[in-house]
Order: C-alpha cells, then structure tokens, then sequence
C-alpha cells in the first residue's frame, strides 16, 4: 500500500510524503502505481516550472517527499497550492476506487 501524508500550515497545504508501492499489479503493470506516480511528479514539475516555486524534494526507493521552500512570494504560493490541491483531488479518485492500495492522510504541522 501506498501512504501519502499531505502536510497542512493553518489549514494551507505546504508539501507531502510518499511512502511505499501500492501492490495493485506486477511492477510496470501497476495502474495503481502509475497513476499515483503520474500525479506527483507533475506537482513537482507544475510548482517548479510554471511557479517557479523552490521546493525540498527528494525521491529514492518507494520514497517521494515534497514540502515547499521558505521565502515564496504569496503568488508562488497560491499556484502552488492550487497545483498541489489538483494533485490532491486526483490521488482522492484513486484512494475511493482504490483504497486497499492507497491511503491519504492529512497532518497539521508548522512551517
């Protein structure tokens, strides 16, 4: 199973972690996988490409963590909430169709 953490600032949404494979299917027959994987990684680009935010991030090994940089300008800010709310709207659809494979859970923590 797949574990996201979406990490919240009063109630803003400031990054996530992901954590393990969903076990849906064979490796590069996992829909599950992939989905989850399609979403991420296009928050990632869509914050740091179209937003030009700066982020932390780190991918190894079953591992996807994103938390967004100090200092972003309240423009930066907003577009990248709004891309990482999408994201969040999608990896929903998948966790109501697919919630033996995926688990979201929404944790307050200060910036």
């Amino acid at each position: 199973m797949t574990r996201i953490t979406v990490l919240y600032d009063k109630g803003h949404i400031t990054g996530f972690e992901a954590v393990g494979h969903s076990g849906y299917a064979d490796r590069d027959y996992d829909i599950v996988c992939a989905g989850i994987s399609s979403l991420t990684q296009t928050a990632y680009l869509g914050i740091t490409e179209l937003a030009g935010a700066k982020v932390d991030f780190f991918q190894e090994d079953g591992v996807l963590r994103l938390k967004l940089a100090q200092g972003l300008s309240p423009k930066q800010r907003e577009q990248a909430e709004l891309i990482l709310g999408t994201m969040l709207l999608g990896l929903g659809s998948i966790e109501e169709n697919y919630g033996d494979y995926l688990k979201l859970i929404k944790r307050e923590v200060k910036a």
